[in-house]
């Protein structure tokens, strides 16, 4: 984020600070935030955690090979 800050602008709209991004920081960000809402539902989602607990539980184990199968990977 830290490069990205440097690539801002800060101006003065009458009394209120304005900040400016180029549209490729700015679709970053966006990409960036769209992400951590995605995290935060996935996170506060009993079905998700139910579904992780037992995933956990399970000791049936996949190779990886069988996996890169299985999403088209490989």
């Amino acid at each position: 984020m830290g490069t990205l800050m440097k690539k801002a602008q800060t101006f003065k709209l009458g009394k209120n600070p304005v900040v400016v991004f180029p549209v490729s920081a700015w679709e970053i960000v966006r990409a960036r935030i769209s992400q951590l809402e995605e995290y935060y539902q996935m996170s506060t989602s009993a079905t998700y955690k139910k579904d992780i607990a037992s995933a956990r539980a399970s000791k049936k184990q996949i190779s990886s090979k069988a996996l890169y199968k299985k999403l088209g990977l490989a």
